[in-house]
């Protein structure tokens, strides 16, 4: 008897990954275990019968599973992946682009949708920040404004937003500084929102401040939710 309600439960639940796989294999050791026992012929043989259904129901749903989660990932990995041009020794080196491993200013960093080279990186910008618009204030004390150029070229089907591509300051210690930090208009030309269509870039600047003598790494995301990749700023 305890093999035919197992084997039920195994049918009802069969369609769920592993838990059927689980359960089915309970009610046909239960059958088994009646059978050999003598005990109603009947009701170990139903009870064996779906378990075996719900056991390979299960497996069959299990394996369905993983295979679309597998490509659910690895469509992820495609939409928030990005490839660094590097030529020489560095190419191929999958540690380059990491904090610990930055690539060099100059370098194309090439998104889903979006590609962005970090042109320069000149540090000591104090005045240059603070003439920009009045309602800049000066950095905290320690730090000092840096102006990042860089370039933003949308190579997506529709249109982009050059706003979408986020620089940020990762000091050496390992804190994050971001547009958010200390918000301030940066010197002409400066990046907002622009909108491009498939082909067209952006060149200007941002600003952000740097704690200074740090001896960090830019952080960029070229679009939203991709990998980052690290910069050096010298």
């Amino acid at each position: 008897m305890a093999a035919l309600v197992v084997g039920i439960v195994a049918v009802l639940i069969g369609f769920f990954p592993v838990a059927g796989i689980i359960v089915g294999a309970v009610a046909v050791i239960l059958g088994i275990v009646a059978l050999v026992k003598r005990q109603s012929k009947a009701f170990a043989l139903t009870g064996l019968i779906l378990g075996a259904v719900g056991l390979i129901t299960s497996l069959i749903v299990t394996i369905l599973a993983g295979v679309v989660v597998g490509a659910a990932i690895d469509s992820v990995q495609k939409e928030t992946g990005v490839n660094v041009q590097t030529e020489g020794e560095e190419a191929g080196d999958d540690t380059l682009g990491t904090r610990e491993n930055p690539i060099a200013l100059g370098t194309t960093i090439e998104g889903k949708e979006y590609t962005v080279v970090i042109n320069s990186v000149t540090l000591g910008q104090n005045d240059a920040v603070l003439a920009a618009n009045p309602f800049n204030e000066a950095p905290a004390a320690g730090s000092s404004y840096a102006v990042i150029n860089y370039t933003v070229t949308y190579t997506g089907a529709d249109s982009g937003n050059a706003g979408l591509v986020s620089i940020d300051y990762v000091t050496s210690a390992g804190n994050v500084v971001d547009a958010t930090s200390q918000l301030v208009v940066a010197p002409e030309p400066a990046i907002g929102f622009e909108e491009l269509f498939a082909g067209a870039s952006a060149t200007g600047n941002t600003a952000l401040a740097f704690p200074d003598g740090d001896e960090g790494v830019l952080r960029v995301r070229a679009g939203l939710l991709t990998d980052p990749v690290f910069v050096a700023i010298k």
